[in-house]
């Protein structure tokens, strides 16, 4: 049995994530700005801890005794305080803990917004905060889901691509990304992996550790997914991601 905190737990992916680690058998901390309305929307079996989630403070009793930490976490406003500040105050409290981080971000998170990047922001910060986890030394998995629900009725087969390359609006199923986040922190292969999740036609996927055995490590040391090539150079990203990542290191 693992234990696990899921951050960002009354969002869309973030129920289904509890949900199927109850399923499973795990022990369940799920995260909330608020209690109340949280025990509104999440299944019976999760303990549900208030806190914060930019607030090191905050997060580090929540983190001492948990296995992996799965974060669903952010909209798709502000993401320099909504998602990207949860990132640097969840590794000031895990602290040296071997703990596994699973990070939702989203495809096309390692391209630059450029021209368009007034109205994209949040996702520049999604590619920044991919990076710090990458560079915490930390077990990790990240996973850039599809369009949420826009698969087809006979897509129930979880579909794991590499390089950021999809475009257009390839659909996922929500249960299939709160899988492909579970599991790669229970699977071994699973780890310091950057996969892109999507839905197609065919049977279930049975063997994860398979499913992940099957996809490429990234570089250890990289900041960046093992087959992206878009990548944005460090020194054109913000004073505030560079001194984050220096203090990793990096």
């Amino acid at each position: 049995m693992t234990t696990v905190l899921v951050i960002g737990s009354t969002g869309k992916v973030g129920r289904v994530v509890v949900d199927e680690a109850l399923q499973r058998g795990h022990t369940v901390k799920a995260q909330t700005r608020n209690a109340q309305r949280a025990r509104r929307s999440l299944p019976d079996g999760a303990e549900i801890v208030e806190a914060a989630p930019a607030d090191a403070d905050a997060l580090r009793p929540l983190v001492a005794d948990v296995d992996a930490v799965i974060l669903t976490h952010g909209g798709d406003s502000d993401g320099e305080n909504n998602f990207y500040a949860v990132i640097p105050a969840l590794l000031e409290a895990l602290g040296d803990r071997d703990t596994h981080i699973s990070l939702m971000t989203a495809m096309n998170t390692s391209h630059s917004a450029g021209a368009s990047a007034s109205n994209y922001e949040f996702v520049e910060w999604k590619r920044r905060a991919e990076r710090l986890v990458r560079a915490s030394g930390h077990p990790y998995t990240i996973v850039r889901p599809g369009w949420f629900d826009y698969q087809g009725p006979a897509d129930h087969q979880i579909d794991l691509r590499q390089g950021d390359l999809v475009t257009g609006q390839p659909g996922v199923d929500r249960r299939h990304i709160a899988q492909v986040l579970l599991e790669g922190a229970l699977n071994l292969s699973g780890a310091r992996r950057t996969v892109e999740v999507f839905s197609r036609a065919g049977a279930p996927v049975t063997d994860f550790e398979a499913l992940f055995a099957a996809t490429r490590a990234d570089e250890a040391g990289g900041l960046d997914g093992v087959l992206d090539t878009n990548n944005v150079p460090l020194a054109q990203e913000p004073q505030r991601v560079q001194d984050d990542l220096a203090r990793r290191g990096k």
